[in-house]
């Protein structure tokens, strides 16, 4: 969901108790602005309720809302498309390790961002590896919308990487959400 209206949204839908529309806007990282209008249009909708406290409005999901389980699986998403991969990479024999990377991982992406993929294989790729990767890339478009970025590696080419300190193993180790139960030993080389 992009924009401030999918940033209000996200967070109110991750918020168990009511709070001040500054609050809001500072968790969902929007300007306190932006927040009030969005939480003014979706109050009028019934999707938010809101309540005075003194000079402020306490605001938070209406939970009854018919529109609120559609709510809560979008914000779900990603949840639910890391569980799609790593029940899908589960099944790969020559596979060393998986990660979900980047704007999907951090969960910032939006509509025309790719799903940043970094697969590493036990040994060098044949053509069964190829073509297992291009139907991985299908199936996240299906599933998404979005195109894949494919990342991929051998366990030499990873370890190198590693040694090197290459900011893709920063971007792994700060944001990379692991897609196999391997995948944090090999991140540490230890596996």
């Amino acid at each position: 969901m992009p924009g401030v209206r999918g940033a209000v949204l996200a967070t109110l839908a991750q918020l168990a108790l009511p709070v001040t529309v500054r609050a809001l806007a500072r968790h969902a990282g929007v300007s306190p602005q932006g927040a009030l209008e969005v939480v003014n249009e979706l109050a009028r909708a019934g999707i938010v309720a809101v309540a005075p406290a003194g000079r402020s409005l306490m605001v938070s999901l209406n939970r009854d809302h018919l529109a609120t389980e559609p709510i809560l699986g979008l914000v779900g998403l990603r949840a639910r498309l890391v569980e799609r991969l790593t029940v899908e990479l589960a099944g790969w024999s020559n596979l060393a390790g998986g990660w979900l990377f980047g704007s999907a991982a951090r969960g910032d992406g939006d509509s025309t961002s790719d799903i940043d993929l970094l697969l590493v294989a036990d040994h060098i790729p044949d053509q069964e590896w190829e073509a297992t990767c291009a139907d991985l890339t299908t199936q996240v478009r299906a599933w998404t919308g979005n195109p894949t970025q494919l990342v991929e590696h051998t366990r030499t080419s990873f370890a190198t990487l590693r040694r090197r300190r290459n900011p893709l193993i920063a971007a792994l180790r700060s944001e990379g959400i692991p897609l196999t139960p391997t995948s944090p030993d090999l991140l540490r080389g230890a596996a």
